[in-house]
C-alpha cells in the first residue's frame, strides 16, 4: 500500500546536487483505472501497477492511498513496452532529500514541463500523512489534484496546460 503527499514546490532547496539523485524516463501503457507505468531509474527498469484500493470508502484517505505492485524488469523488456505507452515518456531529474523520519523526493521535469518541480513523501499511515509538517520550501498542497499525476502530466504539450 502507498500513502504519500504530492506538492508543488515554492522554492528548490539549497545545494541541491548533495542529495542522491537519478535521471528517470517513465511512460504508461494504461492510465485509466490501474496505473500500469514503466520507469528507468538510472540503470533500472520497473514496472509497475497502482490502483486504489476498493474497501476504502472515505475520500481524503482514498486521495492519499494506492494500492502499489512494483517489479524490476530488465532493459529489453522496457524497451519493447516502449512502444505500446499511451503517451509521450515523462523526463524528470528525482532527488530524494532526507527529512525526519521519511524522505522526500523532489522531482524536476525536462521537456515541455521544464520549470515544473513537484514533492511527494510516503507515509506509514493516513493519520501520520494528515497531520505531518511540511517543509517550508513546500507550496500547494496537490495530493488531490488530478491534474498534478505523472499519468495525466504525461499528456501535455506545455505547463500552460495545468493552468
Amino acid at each position: 500500500m502507498e500513502i504519500e503527499r504530492k506538492f508543488l514546490v515554492r522554492e528548490l532547496p539549497k545545494d541541491l546536487e548533495q542529495y542522491p539523485h537519478s535521471e528517470l524516463e517513465q511512460g504508461y501503457l494504461v492510465r485509466k483505472g490501474a496505473t500500469v507505468r514503466i520507469r528507468r531509474d538510472g540503470d533500472r527498469y520497473i514496472l509497475t501497477i497502482k490502483k486504489k484500493p476498493k474497501d476504502v470508502t472515505d475520500r481524503k484517505t482514498l486521495e492519499l492511498m494506492r494500492i502499489e505492485i512494483e517489479e524490476e524488469i530488465d532493459e529489453d523488456l522496457f524497451q519493447r513496452l516502449s512502444a505500446y505507452t499511451e503517451t509521450p515518456m515523462l523526463c524528470k531529474t528525482r532527488y530524494r532529500i532526507p527529512y525526519g523520519d521519511y524522505t522526500i523526493e523532489l522531482d524536476l521535469y525536462h521537456g515541455v514541463l521544464e520549470g515544473l518541480a513537484t514533492a511527494e513523501i510516503e507515509f506509514p499511515s493516513v493519520a501520520e500523512a494528515l497531520v505531518a509538517e511540511i517543509p517550508d520550501w513546500f507550496g500547494r498542497d496537490v495530493s488531490s489534484d488530478h491534474r498534478y499525476k505523472n499519468s495525466n502530466l504525461s499528456e501535455l504539450t506545455s505547463l500552460e496546460s495545468l493552468d
